[in-house]
């Protein structure tokens, strides 16, 4: 079996395939079907978060830079020192949380840290930073790892328990907003403005939109992460508009870019959708403060946590990995997502979202079991394609462009070390 040499991509399917696991447990659990798991929660986020996503991110993108820049990506040495760091890490990590060893799992987090310094050292040294003039585009992807770094902080702070001024819970607050809506939100706002026109075949419908977009998501994320850390209210609520701005102006681009190719497939409507429920905490929690004068907390809060999880995080992964991994694999045609799972997943995160807003106790544990239920349902076959691509994936092909159908200026762009660095 010839297996794709890339090894952040091989450990991205392999912390994918446990943070599926990890909700059909935790499905189970609220079912009252299997005894509790100590970490059980945590596991599910951070297998995902700093998992799948961290993995794709040391793997992708200092190649996608340096095609931007027209520069060699990083060799062999520095990838397997990112690997082993981030994965050695990692997997600390993963032991120390659940047995609540605070002081362990702090210098787990710092291992991750150095991990991603070291990336974003080796994006300066190729012309990243600063991210201005030619390099404008390169903004999102160099703001988002920045923004992780704050997010390692906050947690590090936590365990530690060192004082902020928003409390512990600020803290929490802002990790979360820095993890999720700063790194994660932002790298893939980057990547799809980068990728999204090469899969439609056709060209981005308003490039002039590029810079004030990065903008507002970057500005509106630090009013997201700095206003719970600080306890300025006000400060979280500008962050709130600031962001729904500029991700409503992504998304018009994104989706005006998909409608131009007539290309739509399951997994570029995952990609879109998945926005919806990212977007839906930051419309909830200004209602849900008129109200009661606070911000939300309680299941509404738990809701937020897990459709930002299942419905964002998980739903463009499962759609991201199999369109990176064929351009990996040069081919212009393949999986291009189910249809069904589309609306299985979005219907698992929908219930959960519903069972938050539920006063009564034994539906709230249905609807939410049945809701996580779904999403596992739905993720079996995304799950088994980015499996079978990533275990057949030819072992070399060095000098060919990404994709056989791309421009060439978007084929130069998809090289995740496939076209220059020995560790494809």
């Amino acid at each position: 079996m010839r297996v794709l040499r890339n090894p952040f991509y091989l450990m991205a399917g392999v912390y994918l395939v446990l943070a599926v696991l990890a909700l059909a447990a935790l499905a189970l659990v609220t079912a009252d079907v299997m005894a509790p798991i100590p970490g059980l929660v945590w596991m599910r986020i951070h297998l995902l978060t700093i998992g799948v996503v961290v993995q794709v991110v040391l793997g992708a993108l200092p190649s996608l830079a340096a095609a931007r820049l027209q520069r060699q990506p990083p060799g062999r040495t520095m990838n397997s020192a990112l690997w082993l760091l981030a994965n050695a890490s990692f997997a600390l990590l993963l032991y120390s949380m659940p047995q609540g060893l605070a002081y362990l799992a702090a210098a787990a987090a710092v291992g991750i840290f150095l991990a991603i310094v070291l990336m974003l050292a080796s994006l300066h040294r190729r012309g990243a930073c600063p991210p201005v003039g030619a390099r404008a585009g390169l903004l999102l992807f160099v703001v988002g790892p920045l923004f992780f770094l704050v997010g390692i902080f906050m947690a590090v702070s936590m365990l530690l328990h060192w004082p902020a001024p928003g409390g512990f819970f600020g803290q929490l607050e802002a990790h979360v907003h820095a993890n999720v809506w700063g790194f994660l939100a932002l790298v893939v706002a980057g990547v799809l403005l980068e990728r999204l026109p090469a899969a439609v075949d056709r060209p981005l419908r308003w490039p002039s939109l590029v810079p004030p977009t990065s903008w507002l998501l970057v500005l509106g994320t630090a009013g997201l992460v700095f206003g719970p850390w600080l306890a300025v209210l006000p400060m979280t609520i500008l962050g709130i508009a600031v962001y729904v701005t500029g991700t409503g102006l992504l998304l018009a681009n994104l989706v005006a870019t998909a409608i131009s190719g007539h290309r739509w497939t399951a997994n570029i409507a995952h990609l879109l959708v998945a926005y919806i429920w990212m977007l839906v905490p930051a419309a909830i929690a200004p209602i849900i403060l008129t109200i009661t004068g606070k911000l939300p907390t309680g299941q509404v809060e738990a809701a937020a946590v897990s459709g930002l999880i299942a419905g964002w995080v998980l739903q463009v992964a499962l759609a991201g990995l199999p369109l990176r991994l064929r351009e990996l694999r040069q081919r212009a045609t393949g999986w291009d997502g189910s249809w069904i799972s589309l609306v299985l997943l979005n219907v698992g995160v929908l219930l959960v979202w519903v069972s938050a807003f539920i006063s009564t106790p034994s539906v709230t544990t249905y609807l939410t079991a049945a809701g996580y239920g779904l999403v596992v349902v739905a993720s079996v076959r995304p799950l088994v394609a980015i499996l079978k691509l990533l275990l057949a994936a030819p072992r070399s092909a060095p000098n060919e462009p990404a994709l056989a159908t791309l421009p060439a200026s978007a084929s130069a762009a998809a090289g995740d070390g496939t076209t220059h660095a020995p560790s494809s």
